[in-house]
C-alpha cells in the first residue's frame, strides 16, 4: 500500500541520517568523458567520404581504390599517426597503397576493394616487398570483400603479414578503437593462437575469456534495503520495491530498457546484463567493456548499444559485431522510436562552441543523418513522433521538431521541475514521464502533458541517491506501467541498484 508523504518522511529519516549528508552522484559527468572535438568532427567527415565510396557507381575501380587509399591515410592521420598513401618504391619498382608509422614501427598496408574475396596473390606480393624493406617493417593486407580459403591458409605460414577486413576499418572510422589499440589487440591474438584473420568480436568479446557471472539482483525481502525507497504515490499510481543487490563499481548501471519476455536490459561499463523479472536471474547479454546508456534488442534478437563513441550491433548466434554508426565522442544517449528508428543524442566539447546533434541511424557507418540541435545542456532526447522530440535538461526543457526550421526557439522553452532529468520516457506523442533527485535522497517522478500549459503532475516520490532511468513495459488507454532503476548506495563505494515497479491506472492529469 502506498504510504502518505508525512509517514514516509518519518520512516526514512533514520535512513538518511545513517547515510550521511553528502551523496555521490553516480551519473557520468560530461566533463569527465573522453572528449576530442577535433577528432570527432574529423571522423564524421571521413564517415561521409566512406559513404560516397560505398555508393560510387559501378566501374572506375582504380579511381575508387586511389580514393580509398587516401581515405585510409587521412583516417590514420586523424588518430595522430604519420601516414601517406600511394608511395612509389625505389626506381619505381613498386607502389605502396598506404605507409604509416605507429609506436616506432613501420607498416606497409595494401588495400583491396574488389567485388569478390581476394586470393593469396596480393599477400605473396606484399611478402616479397617486405624482403626489400628494413627489418621490423610489418605488412598489412586489407580486403573489403574478404579472402578466399587459400589466402587464409597461406597467411598462417607468414607471421609478418596481418589481415584486416572492413569491420576493423569501420571501428576506426566510428571512433570505437584507435589504430594503436586495434593493432595491439590483433597482434596479441595472432601471437597467442597463430596468424589468421581475427574477427573484430574476437578481440572485443573474446570467447576464451570468462567474463564471470553477471551481477545479480534479489527480491526485496530476501535482501534488505538500507531504507524504504518508495515514499508516496499519487491517486491511481502504485509502486513497490521489487529487486535490489550490491554490485562492484565497474558494474554501476548507466541505463536500462525493457525487453520482451519480462526481461530488462541493464547497461553497465562492463557490458549489458539480461535480467529476467520473473525468475530473478541475471546473465550477460553482451560482456563488452565500454558500453553505455540504453541497449535495444530487436525482434531478431540482435542487441544494439553505444560503446566508446560508436553504435554497435551484437549478433549473439554468430558472435559477431557490426558497426552501425559513429562519431559520437563525448556524451551520448540512444533513443529508440516507436516507428523502429534509432537516434543518438550527442554532445561533444563545450556547451557553447561544441557540437550538439541528433542523429538518425542508417544501415551502415556513414549513412547517419545528423541534425544540429539549438539547445545546449540537454540530458536526453525523448522520441515523441517522427521528427519530434522532447529534450530534457536542468532549468529548462524543450520540445523539438526537426521538420521545421528552426527546430525550436527560446520561446519553446518550458521550465524543468526536476534537476538532471536524464531518466525520461514518452508513453505517447503528447506525454513525457521524467524523474530526478533533488539531493538528500529526495527523488520524484513527474508527468508532463505537452498539450497543456500546466505544472507537471508528481506521480511518485522515492528516497534514493540517484534515479538512473525509466523503462516502459505497457502503455495504452487503460494505463501505463514500467520500472524505475534507482541507486541507494548511500556513502558506500559499491552501487546498490534497486528496481521499483510502478503502474499508472489511468492517464495522469496535470495541475494548473
Amino acid at each position: 500500500m502506498p504510504r502518505s508523504m508525512k509517514a514516509a518522511k518519518a520512516a526514512n529519516a533514520l535512513g538518511r541520517a545513517a547515510a550521511g549528508k553528502h551523496f555521490r552522484d553516480l551519473r557520468p559527468d560530461r566533463e569527465d568523458a573522453p572528449v576530442d572535438l577535433t577528432l570527432t568532427l574529423r571522423l564524421r567527415e571521413l564517415l561521409a567520404d566512406y559513404k560516397d565510396l560505398r555508393q560510387a557507381p559501378p566501374g572506375g575501380q582504380q579511381r575508387r581504390g586511389q580514393k580509398f587509399n587516401a581515405l585510409l591515410a587521412e583516417l590514420l592521420q586523424a588518430w595522430g599517426l604519420t601516414a601517406r598513401h600511394s608511395v612509389r618504391g625505389v626506381d619505381g619498382l613498386d607502389e605502396t597503397d598506404v605507409f604509416f608509422t605507429a609506436e616506432q614501427t613501420n607498416y606497409i598496408l595494401e588495400a583491396k576493394w574488389e567485388a569478390e574475396p581476394i586470393n593469396a596473390e596480393p599477400l605473396i606480393k606484399l611478402a616479397d616487398r617486405l624482403n626489400n624493406r628494413p627489418p621490423g617493417t610489418r605488412g598489412i593486407v586489407l580486403s573489403v570483400s574478404g579472402y578466399t580459403q587459400p589466402a587464409l591458409e597461406w597467411v598462417k605460414r607468414r607471421q609478418d603479414i596481418l589481415l584486416l577486413d572492413i569491420t576493423h576499418i569501420e571501428a576506426l572510422l566510428c571512433g570505437m578503437l584507435g589504430p594503436v589499440d586495434l593493432l595491439d589487440l590483433l597482434y596479441a591474438e595472432t601471437a597467442a593462437a597463430g596468424n589468421r584473420l581475427v574477427p573484430l568480436a574476437d578481440i572485443l568479446v573474446p570467447s576464451h575469456e570468462d567474463p564471470g557471472p553477471a551481477p545479480q539482483l534479489r527480491p526485496v525481502g530476501e535482501v534488505q534495503l538500507p531504507w524504504p525507497v518508495v515514499e508516496s504515490t499519487a491517486n491511481g499510481v502504485t509502486a513497490v520495491e521489487a529487486f535490489t543487490g550490491v554490485w562492484s563499481p565497474p558494474q554501476t548501471p548507466s541505463a536500462f530498457t525493457a525487453s520482451r519476455g519480462n526481461r530488462l536490459l541493464i547497461t553497465t561499463a562492463a557490458g549489458v546484463i539480461d535480467f529476467h523479472t520473473t525468475t530473478g536471474r541475471s546473465t550477460w547479454a553482451l560482456a563488452l567493456p565500454g558500453t553505455e546508456d540504453r541497449a535495444v534488442r530487436g525482434e531478431d534478437g540482435l542487441l544494439t548499444v553505444l560503446c566508446r563513441g560508436a553504435l554497435v550491433r551484437w549478433h549473439p548466434k554468430t558472435r559477431t559485431i557490426e558497426l552501425l554508426a559513429g562519431g559520437f565522442g563525448g556524451y551520448a544517449t540512444l533513443e529508440a522510436g516507436r516507428d523502429g528508428t534509432l537516434w543518438v543524442f550527442n554532445q561533444v566539447g563545450a556547451l557553447h562552441g561544441g557540437s550538439i546533434i541528433l542523429t538518425r541511424i542508417g544501415e551502415r557507418p556513414g549513412d547517419e543523418q545528423r541534425h544540429d540541435v539549438p539547445f545546449p545542456g540537454a540530458e536526453r532526447a525523448v522520441w515523441l513522433a517522427p521528427g519530434r522530440f522532447f529534450l530534457t535538461a536542468n532549468g529548462h526543457s524543450i520540445p523539438l521538431d526537426l521538420t521545421k526550421d528552426p527546430a525550436a526557439t527560446k520561446d519553446d522553452w518550458v521550465d524543468s521541475t526536476l534537476p538532471n532529468p536524464k531518466a525520461a520516457v514518452a508513453p505517447d506523442e503528447h506525454t513525457v514521464l521524467y524523474a530526478g533527485t533533488c539531493g538528500s535522497l529526495n527523488g520524484s517522478l513527474h508527468c508532463r502533458d505537452l498539450r497543456q500549459d500546466a505544472v507537471p503532475a508528481e506521480l511518485l516520490t522515492v528516497a534514493a541517491n540517484r534515479i538512473t532511468d525509466l523503462a516502459l513495459t505497457n502503455t495504452g488507454s487503460a494505463g501505463t506501467s514500467g520500472w524505475m532503476l534507482a541507486d541507494v548506495s548511500g556513502n558506500t563505494q559499491n552501487p546498490t541498484p534497486v528496481l521499483v515497479r510502478w503502474d499508472i491506472s489511468a492517464a495522469p492529469s496535470t495541475s494548473g
